[in-house]
């Protein structure tokens, strides 16, 4: 860990840059985290709906 600040430091990047990159990394992750159970719970509410759909349309044709 030391040679990796050492590296940064050689390219002009100090520890407080470093601190914010890696602390706004990790909120794009968390954010990416909470999007891909976003869109999974998304695709689950999409199929109950197609199938309430189907349902409803198959009990619409039985009636008429």
């Amino acid at each position: 860990m030391g040679e990796l600040i050492k590296l940064f430091s050689e390219l002009g990047i100090n520890p407080p840059t470093l601190i914010m990159c890696y602390l706004l990394f990790r909120a794009v992750k968390a954010h990416e985290t909470v999007l891909d159970e976003l869109r999974k719970m998304l695709a689950q509410h999409e199929k109950r709906i197609m199938k309430l759909e189907w349902k409803s349309s198959e009990n619409g044709k039985s009636v008429g």
